[in-house]
């Protein structure tokens, strides 16, 4: 099969044919249709202690093609859609059947594939972020890069749950901000955010979901939040006792160590997303053979909502 795979340190990966991956007696062998980009897939590529060789890409959607002999929740022909550490730009893949780093579940016919390969990750993430600030009727949250991946979903989530969503993103995305619920939005480029969110709330926000922001600049937030405020960062930056010793209840959210990253979390994605209550905005389309084409604009930083990668 044709999968994307990286074979050495400092490669950037190649479309290689390498064997098709057999399911164990636990596990489903999966004929991709569509596989999401996501910014830990070009952070494992890069980091230094990957083991080598490995398929790229982690989120999926598929036909199930083989079931092993102890399955008994997935069926030869069924659509899935989920995550895999054994890779996702590939042809195949395979997945357990019950796992709660892995956790898959069934695509219902509503869904298209393109939006349940680009949900797993990003949408999980977002959905531990939300419930971890605790973001509920009357919350004003702050997300900080709206308009990715996981803020996209955090702000739809944060809105459905009766949030009110401060939005920071690049003025020419002020537009789809607001599409996704927005309540209020704030330009990066053209104000300074600590200045323009102050001056609308002085007493302070409830709650900040920053995805951006290094350990430094991430400090600046302590003076957005109110006293007891709460502030999650996806990316590690947050120094725990910093915040604390200002009142302020902070949190590296790492979603595989999370309840939401389960079969049950995608179960409550997918149930937003047929409600009309949560969207996936695909920010494009690339073929398998693009598919380090696709890291590399991810890693640049420029993308908005979701790319997914399509096999043929």
């Amino acid at each position: 099969m044709k999968a994307v795979v990286v074979e050495h340190r400092g490669e950037k990966g190649a479309l290689k044919e390498i064997p098709t991956p057999r399911p164990g007696a636990h596990e489903i062998l999966v004929r991709v249709i569509a596989a999401g980009v996501n910014p830990i897939d070009w952070k494992r590529r890069d980091r230094a202690n990957e083991a080598f060789p490995f398929v790229l890409g982690q989120d999926f959607a598929g036909l199930v093609s083989e079931a092993g002999e102890r399955v008994t929740r997935y069926h030869q022909g069924e659509r899935v859609f989920g995550i895999s550490d054994f890779g996702a730009y590939a042809e195949y893949t395979v997945a357990p059947e019950d796992d709660h780093e892995q956790p898959v579940a069934k695509i219902p016919d509503s869904v298209g594939d393109a939006d349940a390969a680009a949900l797993p990750t990003a949408g999980l993430t977002a959905l531990a972020c939300i419930e971890a600030l605790q973001i509920g009727r009357g919350s004003t949250l702050l997300v900080v890069g709206a308009t990715g991946g996981v803020g996209g979903f955090a702000v739809q989530i944060a809105r459905d749950r009766g949030g009110r969503v401060i939005g920071v993103a690049r003025s020419s995305n002020r537009s789809l901000a607001e599409s996704i619920g927005v309540d209020e939005f704030v330009a990066y480029d053209r104000e300074n955010v600590t200045e323009a969110v102050k001056a609308a709330h002085p007493d302070g926000v409830d709650a900040v979901l920053d995805l951006v922001d290094d350990a430094d600049a991430i400090k600046s937030m302590a003076q957005l939040l109110r006293p007891g405020g709460k502030l999650v960062s996806t990316i590690h930056s947050v120094d725990v006792d910093w915040f604390a010793e200002r009142g302020i209840a902070a949190q590296n959210v790492a979603v595989f160590e999370t309840l939401q990253m389960s079969h049950a979390g995608l179960r409550t994605l997918l149930e937003l997303l047929e409600r009309g209550r949560l969207r996936v905005v695909i920010a494009g389309e690339r073929a398998l053979s693009d598919a380090v084409v696709a890291l590399d604009e991810s890693k640049s930083g420029s993308v908005d909502g979701k790319l997914v990668i399509t096999v043929e």
